[in-house]
């Protein structure tokens, strides 16, 4: 087959991206998952970072993950795309606005190395404030605990990555309430990867 869709997929932690990307996987035979939270936490590990898991990535951040170990890995998330896309449709499960001790981080991709990356289409997942601190305090993942505020911070600056990008590379961002049935939000989804057209 010709080449598959690439899909850069953002949102703040909580938003829902992992376990809606697994399970649009299971219905979209020819998709691979880049999960960059779990690349990095092995990519670290082999480095000999004091880090067994990625809800220690979670928690840890910053004290483990410098901007160089992002920069590394964005390589080989470049060389994967490239390599993969040839075979079907690729996804980057990615948050580049993290939650730290001080306040946030943003590590995010150059604007010439996301033309690179070459995404068809971003999608972001977003739920309200009070639906992501529900969801971190029923199933924290090692996620900290954060304010309404924070929430509301974490989601609006993850919107303006993707909105950043996107004027950087051409491609237009779809966004996603999550708050919905996820078994909805994939089949719409999946309608997405398989369309041709940019509606």
């Amino acid at each position: 087959m010709g080449a598959g869709k690439a899909v850069y997929v953002t949102g703040a932690p909580a938003s829902g991206k992992s376990s809606t990307m697994a399970l649009l996987k299971q219905q979209v035979a020819d998709l691979d998952v880049w999960e960059y939270g779990a690349r990095l936490t092995s990519y670290l590990q082999k480095q000999g970072r004091s880090i067994g898991s990625q809800e220690d990535l979670r928690s840890l951040s910053a004290k483990v993950a410098l901007p160089s170990d992002i920069t590394a890995l964005d390589d080989e998330l470049l060389e994967w795309t490239k390599t993969r896309r040839l075979h079907g449709h690729v996804a980057i499960d990615s948050h580049p606005v993290t939650k730290e001790q001080y306040g946030f981080r943003v590590t995010a991709f150059s604007a010439e190395r996301f033309k690179k990356l070459g995404p068809d289409e971003i999608w972001l997942f977003y739920v309200s404030p009070e639906v992501t601190l529900e969801r971190i305090a029923t199933a924290s993942g090692g996620r900290p605990a954060i304010t309404i505020e924070e929430a509301r911070i974490h989601s609006a600056a993850q919107a303006s990555v993707a909105c950043t990008f996107a004027i950087a590379v051409g491609c237009p961002v779809y966004m996603f309430d999550t708050d919905v049935p996820q078994e909805e939000l994939v089949g719409i989804l999946a309608s997405r990867l398989n369309s041709e057209s940019q509606a």
